[in-house]
């Protein structure tokens, strides 16, 4: 009875909805992305861009739907990160992982502008970013591993 729709739920989500989409908005600005992107209580999206026409995610290049997907992730991690430093006895990360993400669909704008934002988060955050054109991106971050295959297997190089 507490988590249906009407109850404890519903007060919980229409608390955060608000803010979850004022943080995704802004990332997707700072990923140049300029739409007004708002989910409602049942977490479907309404996408419009300046001119307010309606669109939907998959009417998106896949480099545009590769920024919303981002700015939903950094998000939820912000306000997981505000909500763990809330409460008592919360269990938090500091970790943010990122596999291939500059590898794929992003411009050179959308990549300048996720590692313009990667470097803007907490410093307290371990963020690794894995790619295989590390030595396109080496200078933009402070510490670089460098891994091979040898033999099928990953190894750390020197």
């Amino acid at each position: 009875l507490i988590l249906r729709d009407g109850g404890i739920k519903a007060k919980i989500i229409s608390q955060y909805i608000p803010v979850i989409n004022k943080l995704i908005n802004k990332y997707l600005a700072a990923f140049d992305l300029f739409v007004d992107f708002q989910l409602d209580e049942n977490f479907d999206e309404v996408i419009r861009s300046r001119f307010r026409d309606k669109f939907t995610y998959a009417s998106f290049s896949e480099g545009e739907k590769l920024r919303i997907t981002l700015s939903i992730m950094l998000a939820w991690r912000s306000v997981a990160k505000l909500r763990s430093a809330k409460m008592k006895n919360s269990v938090a990360t500091n970790l943010l992982i990122l596999d291939e993400t500059l590898d794929g669909a992003l411009d050179g704008v959308g990549i300048e502008s996720l590692i313009e934002t990667l470097h803007g988060l907490n410093n307290d955050d371990n963020i690794f970013v894995i790619s295989h054109r590390g030595d396109q991106f080496a200078e933009k971050f402070e510490n670089n591993l460098k891994f091979e295959k040898i033999k099928n297997f990953s190894e750390l190089v020197q």
